[in-house]
């Protein structure tokens, strides 16, 4: 038996910690840390759907984009509230950055300024940057996740668990 009481939060939380840690700099580019910040938090997103399914290889399958697999998470998340709201809106506005980034040669910069006080402002760090704010993100999805993960599981074994006839 583990001497850790949720092994599946630890073992996510140090999986993607190591992966930020290898790839996510202070001394970034804009650019580059938009980018960095969205593999991660994509990378942690989509393990989460993973795992939060029975037979994951159909998931896999699918080729999803991003903001589907945003959809599907959120869906699975077990408990809602307005506080959570705030990283999920962070996670679209992070989209957005990228997708101007990825998709534009030379991307607006009255939107790129948009966004990315959006994300300091919702980051609520005072003379924060851009690649702070998104340390920080990544730094909260890599704890929400894991926590909704482990009460996900919960919740699906108590409804296995339950008499057909109450559920």
């Amino acid at each position: 038996m583990s001497s850790i009481p949720f092994p599946h939060i630890s073992d996510m939380i140090q999986k993607h910690g190591d992966l930020f840690d290898k790839h996510f700099s202070d001394d970034m580019d804009d650019q580059t840390a938009v980018l960095k910040a969205h593999l991660l938090v994509e990378g942690l997103i989509r393990d989460f759907c993973f795992q939060s399914v029975r037979n994951p290889s159909y998931l896999r399958d699918l080729r999803l984009n991003f903001h589907q697999v945003v959809q599907l998470a959120r869906s699975f998340m077990v408990f809602e509230s307005p506080a959570f709201d705030k990283y999920w809106g962070m996670v679209n506005t992070l989209n957005q950055l990228r997708n101007l980034m990825a998709h534009e040669l030379e991307p607006d910069q009255a939107r790129f300024e948009k966004c990315r006080k959006a994300l300091i402002a919702a980051a609520a760090q005072e003379q924060a940057t851009l690649n702070q704010s998104l340390a920080f993100l990544c730094g909260a999805m890599n704890s929400l996740l894991p926590v909704a993960l482990e009460l996900h599981r919960k919740m699906s074994r108590r409804y296995d668990e339950a008499d057909p006839a109450d559920r």
